[in-house]
């Protein structure tokens, strides 16, 4: 069997940013090594709701990528992948630490992947109209990204589908309520150049800051569609709708576009979004994207929050160095 480089199992499943320029090193007719990573710089200006404002030159979270997958045999590929994260600017702590870590196992079954692995609502819903870096408009509030154990069927025809569940520690004592566990799915239905998508996560329990207690999160409904309107120009849609553990519903409807141009990519976004908790909001956001040189890409972004979630406007100039 050809070795099945684990950069291309994270293709679909997802886990890391970085991935596109990591470099593969065969080890032997089994093994592969990976090692790649990427550099984020962003010089940012938020105004806030109270009228304040700040102004930033800040690393958004550089990584470095170490990985390495095996041909196990009968057609399975086990793999292993960790990321650090670090500050490229040496300001703050600075230190190199631990980010997320997966171990999957890949073969014609379809993918298990155990560890820091993406919540596949935001894989197939909220990402769905979220191009970009940093000017990403309002989402709902979703199960943590750790502990988690996650199956990614294969593609059956046109359908496919991903089951998961946090797996969080439990304590119950007298004084204490244990947590739940957390259950996501999501499917996703493709016909030519149109996919269409459905997911739900019940978010298990939250600390309820109240008598060393948990509480249950309601849970989270979205479906959203993609369509290839040409070979350069994509459109999105999406909805989304939670309720949190004090009986606030919130909602929001997206739209974007992203036009291809060869060099690099338009985007932008408008979302209405509504809340029992604050008031409602239309958000939009648009930006640019040039492709320097390959790996590296320069950036710029403008976010109008309306009033939503603390933050009045963005804007953003950013470098992103894939290697």
């Amino acid at each position: 069997m050809k070795n099945v480089s684990k950069l291309a199992l994270f293709v679909a499943a997802g886990m890391v940013s970085a991935g596109v320029q990591a470099a593969d090193f065969e080890v032997d007719d089994r093994t592969t090594v990976t090692l790649g990573g990427e550099v984020v710089l962003n010089y940012i200006t938020e105004d806030a709701t109270d009228g304040s404002d700040e102004t930033q030159f800040t690393d958004d979270g550089s990584i470095v990528v170490f990985g390495g997958s095996r041909d196990l045999g009968n057609g399975v590929t086990g793999y292993i992948e960790t990321e650090f994260e670090y500050n490229t600017l040496g300001d703050g702590d600075g230190d190199f630490t631990r980010d997320a870590t997966v171990l999957g196992f890949a073969g014609d079954f379809g993918e298990i992947q155990i560890g820091d692995s993406d919540n596949v609502f935001e894989d197939l819903i909220s990402d769905s109209v979220d191009p970009f870096e940093n000017a990403t408009l309002a989402q709902v509030s979703l199960t943590d990204e750790d502990n988690m154990v996650t199956y990614y069927s294969p593609d059956m025809g046109n359908f496919s589908f991903r089951l998961q569940s946090r797996i969080a520690d439990e304590t119950t004592t007298a004084n204490q309520t244990g947590t739940e566990l957390s259950l996501i799915a999501a499917a996703q239905f493709t016909a030519g150049n149109l996919s269409l998508r459905a997911a739900y996560d019940d978010r298990g329990s939250v600390d309820a800051e109240t008598g060393n207690a948990f509480e249950s999160e309601d849970e989270v409904l979205g479906v959203a569609a993609v369509f290839g309107l040409t070979d350069a120009v994509e459109l999105s849609a999406r909805y989304a709708e939670q309720s949190d553990k004090d009986g606030n519903d919130s909602d929001g409807t997206a739209v974007a576009i992203n036009y291809d141009y060869g060099m690099g990519s338009l985007y932008g976004a408008f979302q209405d979004a509504s809340s029992d908790a604050t008031d409602d909001a239309s958000q939009m956001a648009f930006g640019a994207n040039y492709d320097v040189a390959d790996g590296l890409m320069i950036f710029a972004e403008y976010g109008d929050f309306d009033d939503f979630g603390g933050d009045d406007s963005l804007a953003v100039a950013g470098l992103l160095f894939e290697y």
